[in-house]
């Protein structure tokens, strides 16, 4: 084992590469909801989400009243939680997003010296309730519903757009579900590679895939399919939104265990044509690749856990963070579930020291 992570160890320590991450921007306002109050100070929260949900469904047909507890105000959306897991380990993504339309909103602050922010307008608003085994997200997205790439034409120059898009290694475009425009955005962001180097790989989270429909859904991944060939694709899901696609796409995948996962993704892989399917959970993640075939790396369930919005972003980071390099694909996963682990543990990503102990930890390498 040791050999493996000396391995992990000079990776980590020699990352090095260009990340461009597109467009989006939330400030999420994150509560907990209060089951039982015994004072002005002391109450106890609603730790499972499972039960606020038999909560509301025991309630219908009446009302529900909560009493909800500020926890946090911070960032939120793909491209900044994301990139911040490649800033804590010293690269500087860059991240065009809404940010702030006048100033960066003080939710972005800590981003400012460590990612390259250039905004594009006001954020969206999220509002997260937070509960030990998930979260509940609801979000005002006219913001980013309307963002197009024409708003790119509008701010940048054209020499600042052939700047932001030149010599990157690593190209990432997410929240398909919340983005109306987001196929406008992705021919926007294809469009510069007719000229300019093209990128190594390109990286997806379109999240929930439930709130679309199959026509619209089917559409942009024949449109994405297209370009595979040109920038390798990589799919990022989570164990409802596999599920869903394979539903979709008339795979079969009865179960979300590692090992039915495993044996569906290649087959839904083949079908919508991208290079690299990417399954990421709190006990495992899964990954085809067509060159390199399947892993599976299991993962601890963290129990103390202090923040999880932002968790499969923060998986994401991770992985993309680790394709940047040469490593198999089995240690990537590793890498990205390191990196989960630290976030959701930690509330923030993690330096290099600090990945690679929590990759020390794990009894999967």
């Amino acid at each position: 084992m040791k050999t493996k992570i000396n391995q992990y160890n000079d990776y980590i320590n020699h990352l090095s590469g260009n990340i461009l991450l597109g467009c989006d921007g939330f400030v999420d306002e994150t509560y907990e909801i209060v089951e039982v109050r015994k004072s002005q100070t002391e109450f106890t929260a609603i730790e499972n989400l499972k039960d606020f949900g038999k909560l509301i469904v025991d309630r219908a047909g009446g009302g529900v009243g909560v009493e909800i507890v500020p926890k946090r105000r911070c960032e939120g959306g793909f491209g900044i939680n994301s990139g911040r897991i490649a800033a804590c380990l010293g690269l500087k993504p860059v991240l065009p997003g809404l940010y702030g339309k006048k100033e960066i909103d003080p939710a972005f602050h800590e981003f400012v010296d460590t990612c390259e922010l250039t905004s594009l307008g006001d954020p969206a608003l999220t509002l997260a309730f937070e509960f030990s085994n998930g979260k509940l997200l609801m979000s005002d997205l006219g913001a980013v519903s309307n963002l197009r790439w024409a708003d790119f034409e509008k701010h940048y120059s054209k020499e600042k757009i052939t700047e932001l898009f030149t010599d990157v290694d690593i190209l990432g475009l997410g929240y398909w579900s919340l983005t109306s425009n987001f196929d406008d955005l992705f021919m926007g962001f294809m469009k510069q590679y007719e000229t300019l180097k093209p990128p190594r790989r390109m990286f997806f989270d379109f999240a929930d895939i439930k709130k679309k429909s199959s026509e619209s859904f089917i559409q942009s991944l024949e449109m994405i399919q297209k370009y595979n060939s040109k920038i390798p694709m990589t799919f990022s899901l989570n164990h409802h939104e596999i599920m869903e696609l394979c539903s979709r796409i008339g795979v079969d995948c009865k179960e979300a265990t590692p090992e039915a996962i495993s044996a569906a993704l290649p087959i839904a892989r083949d079908k919508i044509g991208f290079d690299e399917l990417v399954v990421h959970t709190p006990d495992f993640a899964v990954a085809s690749s067509k060159t390199e075939g399947e892993a599976i790396a299991m993962q601890e369930r963290q129990t103390n856990v202090i923040r999880l919005a932002g968790a499969g972003d923060s998986f994401n980071g991770g992985y993309m963070c680790a394709s940047l390099g040469e490593l198999p694909i089995k240690q990537r996963l590793v890498l990205a579930n390191a990196a989960t682990a630290f976030f959701v543990t930690h509330g923030t990503g993690p330096t290099k020291q600090q990945l690679i102990d929590q990759i020390e930890k794990a009894s999967d390498k």
